[in-house]
């Protein structure tokens, strides 16, 4: 399957005020990108921006199908009644997504939502049923992985690994995959070294297992910034601006910012980064 070349479109600063079998794809539709909203620390409220960015998603025209999120919606604490009084902080910013319909929410676990703890991964169960799945729509195919299983942090592997292996291998046709994971396979910032490269040789055979089996683009967070690369053809974007302190400069990426996908006929897609203020 050959890949059209990725548009991406930064578009001007808003104030945020106001699994069946795969088919062809027969109509446009858009969804939309966040990631690592979390606020800078256990006892702050989520971010204004992230706020702002909900209220914004809202508004969007033509709405959104759905929307993902990259994990790291929450601060993370020790205590279960502190962690679940931050996702409610959470669920009632995110809420104005919802403000003209139902929205489909589609997350995956981030290092600080899960922390190495069971508890934790149990919670995270609880609120979104999930951990790692996939969903197909309008003949495309999403996958949402789990880089932060406790004890495989960083890691694609095990259980996962196998079931991953064999959920691209029956959507080989889908006209457009696209895949999401919290911690990068190609890091460019602080987390070099702790993201899927943590082991080189994994994440390679990870990469290969995508361009096999044809996936068009990778999402994730983890990094608090905004990049677009490609290697081998296949396009990996670092989407984690949604709210939690920034890794760089404005020009190295370093803005609030999601991320709309329109999803056109004949494989075509297009990313625009809205950037949203913090202030």
């Amino acid at each position: 399957m050959t890949r059209r070349q990725l548009l991406v479109a930064l578009l001007a600063m808003v104030s945020g005020a106001g699994a069946s079998a795969p088919v062809a794809a027969q109509r446009k539709f858009t969804f939309a990108v966040f990631g690592d909203n979390r606020p800078a620390g256990p006892n702050d409220p989520q971010p204004v921006v992230f706020r702002r960015m909900c209220i914004e998603l809202g508004k969007v025209t033509p709405a959104p199908a759905f929307v993902v999120g990259l994990g790291d919606f929450v601060y993370g604490a020790r205590s279960e009644s502190e962690l679940r009084r931050q996702y409610g902080d959470f669920f009632r910013a995110l809420a104005p997504i919802q403000a003209r319909r139902q929205m489909p929410f589609a997350p995956v676990p981030g290092n600080h939502d899960i922390g190495g703890s069971r508890r934790n991964e149990a919670i995270f169960k609880q609120f979104f049923k999930r951990l790692y799945y996939s969903f197909d729509w309008d003949g495309c195919h999403f996958v949402c992985l789990d880089s932060e299983i406790p004890g495989q942090e960083g890691t694609i592997a095990g259980e996962q690994l196998e079931w991953l292996e064999r959920d691209l291998e029956a959507h080989t046709e889908a006209p457009l995959t696209f895949v999401f994971v919290h911690r990068p396979l190609f890091p460019v910032s602080v987390h070099v070294g702790n993201s899927l490269d943590k082991d080189k040789r994994k994440r390679d055979a990870l990469h290969q297992l995508f361009v096999k089996m044809g996936v068009d683009c990778v999402f994730a967070g983890h990094e608090h910034l905004w990049s677009v690369s490609e290697t081998d053809g296949l396009h990996y974007l670092i989407t984690g601006g949604a709210g939690a302190p920034l890794y760089a400069t404005q020009e190295g990426g370093g803005f609030h910012h999601y991320v709309l996908v329109r999803v056109e006929k004949n494989r075509e897609y297009r990313i625009e980064v809205r950037t949203v203020a913090a202030g």
